[in-house]
């Protein structure tokens, strides 16, 4: 299929559109761009990082990704992201979801867009594809209800704090610290910080360690040299915050999954 085909294809009315893909090693921010189509990122390795307004989101591997028709992002992946993605027209992306979000039970969807990599997109969909669609469609609509997600506060002195950790996650600067790095009173601060991002000061930062801990974990990092780069004094603490939050021990969490099956 020639470069023209293909665009065509995309700017056409064809409901699902799926390619596999493979980057090597980590890349820069794409700049800020949008899609008419809605994307669905199947990754088998690596991990993508999306920035929307005011939002970040992380998408590790062995899991699915949904970025929204017409939501002005910017993207950069780690560790040799690979895996397959599906584009889905506008009609076909109608009451999906409208926020980049993260499936973390996401063997149906690998199944799917795996047999859709084999569609030949220049034909009418017959019964049983149109089936499978609607399967996509329904499990797009329950995305995971703990995203990785980092709100990053607008406020210009709360920004200055947030990008001043995000530069240096492990900075151990205490609450009253950077309550005065932002010029406000410990309890301003505190009060400030939690209604911009709907979460205290310190989970706030537990996200940022632990969004850098993903970062260094998808590229093959170990687990002690992780822990120490993020600011944990111990390798357990580090352990048991990384537990708390995702359910799994680092070691596990980019464990590859057996072959998945396809959807006969």
């Amino acid at each position: 299929m020639d470069v023209e085909e293909l665009r065509r294809l995309v700017e056409s009315d064809v409901p699902v559109l799926a390619f596999a893909f493979e980057r090597n090693g980590a890349e820069d921010w794409a700049p800020e761009h949008s899609h008419a189509r809605g994307q669905l990122f199947a990754l088998t390795r690596g991990l993508l990082i999306v920035e929307a307004g005011s939002e970040r989101w992380m998408f590790p591997s062995q899991r699915c990704a949904w970025i929204p028709p017409d939501c002005l992002h910017a993207a950069r992946s780690v560790g040799g992201a690979t895996g397959s993605m599906a584009y889905l027209s506008a009609e076909t992306c109608r009451g999906l979801p409208r926020k980049p979000c993260l499936f973390s039970s996401s063997d149906l969807l690998f199944a799917v867009v795996h047999r859709i990599l084999t569609w030949d997109p220049r034909r009418p969909l017959n019964p049983a594809q149109k089936r499978l669609i609607a399967a996509l469609r329904d499990e797009i609509r329950q995305p995971e209800q703990q995203p990785l997600r980092l709100p990053i506060p607008r406020e210009k002195r709360l920004s200055r704090v947030a990008h001043a950790l995000l530069d240096d996650v492990a900075d151990d600067r205490t609450l009253d610290d950077w309550a005065h790095f932002a010029g406000m009173s410990r309890r301003t601060f505190m009060r400030a910080f939690s209604a911009e991002v709907g979460m205290s000061f310190g989970r706030w930062r537990q996200q940022v360690r632990l969004f850098a801990a993903l970062e260094m974990l998808a590229q093959r990092e170990s687990v002690t040299d992780v822990a120490i780069a993020v600011g944990y004094d111990s390798v357990s603490a580090f352990i048991e915050m990384f537990r708390t939050m995702l359910g799994s021990t680092p070691q596990a969490y980019f464990r590859r999954k057996p072959e998945r099956s396809t959807v006969e």
